[in-house]
């Protein structure tokens, strides 16, 4: 028994130290966002326009503590006339703690140039995600590392030449749970996530913004139980170009159906 308590405390003392670790890095990439917007005010050349994504997410119990991720999207730009990107993800989490994972994975991404797949990437990844609950609001940290390849198509072929970076993201979101939708199943709730996630560029390929981009997220959210919900969200979407001052922003319609699985027990609505 107290070898027990004794595991106890110290899972206890790892949690509390790694929920300090995030709060501060939260404030200090507040601090920079602040800056950031700062800066990039003052700069003349940015192009405005819209982006629209359709984006499918799952999650599937391995059991107590493994759990496979799998995601996949297309884009579209300027209302849904002009193809923009795909996406292709997967990978592997591990549970610490029920408020603790860590994922390794892979991302397959194609992106358009005048109606043609024109470059591709091939990303590892690897994240962090904390969880911790204050009063009725849900709050989840994470940290994502991204080994970035990309190699240019022509004439649809992958060409052999390429480029690599690495890019670190990190994201803050809060749930807000506003009402029940049923009073017999109170697992149909309507809610709102709040967030932000920053993009940084690491690497000696990184010519010109160690800034990438910055994701602003305003996203009602309806659970239709704990296992499936949709998401209809805005994204204020402020990126960096290939070119030197030059800079994008974009309202994003994303549309976000989110579903979870669990092979090892049956599932309750």
């Amino acid at each position: 028994m107290i070898i027990i308590k004794s595991n106890i405390t110290t899972q206890q003392s790892i949690n509390q130290d790694v929920r300090y670790i995030f709060n501060r890095l939260a404030i200090i990439i507040f601090v920079f966002c602040i800056n950031s917007v700062i800066a990039l005010s003052q700069v003349k050349d940015i192009s405005i326009g819209n982006q629209q994504w359709l984006h499918y997410y799952n999650q599937t119990r391995l059991g107590d503590k493994f759990v496979w991720l799998a995601d996949g999207g297309y884009r579209w730009k300027d209302g849904f006339q002009e193809n923009s990107q795909y996406i292709t993800r997967t990978a592997l989490g591990y549970f610490i703690n029920p408020n603790l994972q860590i994922s390794a994975g892979f991302a397959h991404l194609g992106f358009h140039s005048s109606g043609k797949i024109n470059k591709v990437e091939f990303r590892p990844f690897q994240e962090l995600i904390i969880k911790n609950k204050v009063k009725k609001f849900d709050l989840n940290h994470r940290i994502r590392i991204e080994e970035r390849i990309f190699y240019p198509v022509y004439k649809g072929k992958i060409q052999n030449s390429s480029v690599f970076n690495f890019r670190f993201r990190y994201a803050f979101t809060i749930s807000i749970p506003l009402f029940k939708l049923s009073k017999e199943n109170t697992n149909r709730i309507f809610s709102i996530n709040l967030g932000d996630e920053i993009f940084i560029n690491v690497g000696e390929n990184n010519s010109y913004k160690l800034f990438d981009q910055n994701r602003l997220i305003i996203s009602p959210t309806i659970y239709f139980s704990k296992n499936l919900a949709v998401s209809i969200t805005w994204n204020s979407q402020f990126s960096s170009t290939s070119t030197k001052k030059s800079y994008k922003y974009a309202d994003v319609l994303w549309i976000q159906i989110k579903h979870k699985l669990n092979i090892k027990k049956p599932l309750k609505n």
